[in-house]
């Protein structure tokens, strides 16, 4: 499953990696507080022992090894650059990968999370609290749940599409999205609503096999298209 998001911040210059591993950080700790495995996270290198030769993080700050990877890495080329890591985990039912892109000031980034948990991703409270982390690290434009291949489907290809889950930094209610089957307000009830998470299937894990999670996830893009819910990519 792929969460992915973009966001925009003049504030963040591209080769300020200590700043980029801290928001990331917020994610990953988020991750570890669902599962204790994902508490060790790792530089992605040729192989499995270089990556383990760059720990992220050491006592909750960014590791100094991989601080100077990293700039030695992009200093050729500082105006676009990225983290990537790996969590360590080698089993394609365990492990996750993540990435954050960053540009110059005034141009969009992306991050990226693959995970591929089988057991955090049956928990939608648990998947709920990764995206929750995502809000909290990078205030996001918006933030998508799906498995890759569902590009292909979703119904507009400018628009970011629901899948199983769509953030967006705005205030929707059930009455304007009658076709999703929760509506989360972000951040949590008692505090002031700033976005909104719908999520498109809560019986199960979207699945690209399920032509009724497909179907169910078309429907609200065209309902939120309706409304002017669902930006541009352009106009983002």
């Amino acid at each position: 499953m792929d969460f992915r998001l973009q966001f925009k911040d003049a504030t963040l210059d591209p080769m300020n990696f200590e700043e980029a591993l801290s928001r990331i950080h917020v994610v990953t700790t988020g991750l570890a507080e669902i599962d204790q495995k994902f508490n060790r996270w790792y530089a992605r290198g040729k192989s499995r022992d270089e990556a383990l030769l760059y720990p992220a993080f050491e006592d909750g700050a960014p590791s100094t090894a991989i601080l100077a990877v990293l700039k030695h890495k992009f200093a050729a080329d500082p105006t676009t650059t990225y983290v990537a890591l790996w969590d360590g985990n080698e089993g394609d039912s365990r492990g996750a990968t993540l990435a954050c892109h960053l540009n110059e000031a005034g141009i969009y980034n992306s991050f990226e999370l693959s995970l591929a948990d089988s057991a955090i991703l049956s928990n939608l409270d648990a998947v709920l609290k990764i995206v929750g982390s995502l809000v909290k690290a990078f205030n996001p434009a918006y933030v998508t749940v799906s498995p890759r291949s569902y590009v292909a489907k979703q119904v507009f290809d400018d628009k970011p599409g629901v899948g199983w889950m769509l953030y967006l930094p705005t205030v929707i209610t059930q009455q304007q999205v009658p076709e999703a089957r929760e509506i989360v307000p972000v951040p949590e009830a008692g505090k002031a609503q700033t976005g909104t998470i719908v999520v498109s299937t809560t019986d199960a894990p979207f699945s690209m096999k399920n032509p009724e999670h497909i179907e169910t996830a078309n429907r609200i893009e065209v309902r939120l298209v309706d409304q002017d819910l669902l930006p541009a990519f352009t106009d983002l």
